[in-house]
């Protein structure tokens, strides 16, 4: 059986080295793309990689300097599946569900609950500093923390987010979430 890079029908059984030739992997290429469905899927991951991508460089200072990152230890989405069991839906006052995560690392903790449009947290230990939501291709929103290290965000969560926790005693963030 042969195969021709013109062709375009059906994928043929390929061998192991066949992509080190340029344009059997171009035609495998222009087929794969040809198909709608993978066109858009592979266009909207591109798209997110490169912003994602475009984020990091334009954090890269500080990416450089060294800081704390924290590590999602409870997430009230999550619930316990090992058991089998959904955490008990956490309500905040107006009565609309929301989500609690901690974070923690090396002695240092935040703890934020989500609701829609809003995201409030302290800082563990409590400790007077600031607080900023990011994306990778930028800040979200910002603000200052009180003595005790409560914060609160207004801005509507998507990810991947992360926070940034500075203090006089140094910087630490969460690790990226798909809020």
């Amino acid at each position: 059986m042969s195969w021709h890079s013109d062709d375009l029908s059906l994928p043929q059984p390929r061998p192991a080295d066949a992509w080190e030739n340029d344009d059997v992997l171009a035609a495998d290429l222009v087929r794969a793309l040809t198909e709608e469905e993978t066109l858009r899927r592979v266009t909207a991951t591109a798209s997110t990689a490169f912003r994602a991508h475009r984020g990091m460089l334009a954090l890269r200072e500080e990416l450089a300097t060294d800081l704390l990152l924290l590590s999602l230890v409870h997430d009230s989405s999550a619930g316990d599946l090992a058991a089998g069991d959904l955490a008990a839906g956490v309500r905040d006052r107006t009565g609309r569900p929301s989500r609690t995560l901690v974070f923690e690392g090396d002695g240092v903790g935040v703890e934020v609950e989500v609701t829609d449009g809003l995201v409030e947290g302290q800082l563990i230990p409590a400790r007077p500093g600031h607080v900023e939501l990011r994306r990778p291709d930028g800040d979200v929103a910002r603000a200052e923390t009180d003595e005790v290290g409560y914060f609160r965000l207004e801005a509507r969560t998507a990810g991947p987010v992360r926070l940034v926790c500075e203090t006089a005693d140094g910087t630490c963030v969460t690790e990226w979430l798909p809020w």
